[in-house]
């Protein structure tokens, strides 16, 4: 099963070019819609290469979540890209969710507990 991603973990990789260690480790990575419109709003150039160079490999794929209810439930405490990879996770059943917000950990965390 592919990990589902925040926009962080990805940004994050493609700025230091380490970004092939998550198709390394996970093989491919799914993100929601509102993480790949934030990926795709990066200004730097080079970072967003990077990211495209990921999609266009087929190991970074868009997946939009069907959660809605979720969503906007999440959306009340944590952005919209992190509240749909949270979502995307849940409906997905995904071993691995990839962000870095404690907060938004800790609502992935009680969430796993109720699905």
């Amino acid at each position: 099963m592919p990990a589902v991603s925040n926009t962080s973990p990805i940004f994050n990789l493609a700025c230091i070019d380490r970004l092939a260690l998550l198709h390394n480790q996970f093989g491919a990575i799914w993100i929601p819609g509102a993480v790949d419109t934030e990926l795709r709003e990066i200004p730097d150039r080079a970072i967003r290469s990077r990211v495209d160079d990921a999609r266009t490999g087929g190991w970074l794929v868009v997946r939009p979540t069907t959660e809605a209810d979720l969503v906007k439930l999440l959306t009340v405490d944590l952005h919209e890209g992190e509240a749909e990879a949270i979502a995307l996770a849940v409906e997905t059943k995904s071993d691995w969710l990839l962000r870095d917000e404690r907060e938004g950990r800790e609502f992935a965390r009680r969430l796993a507990g109720l699905y």
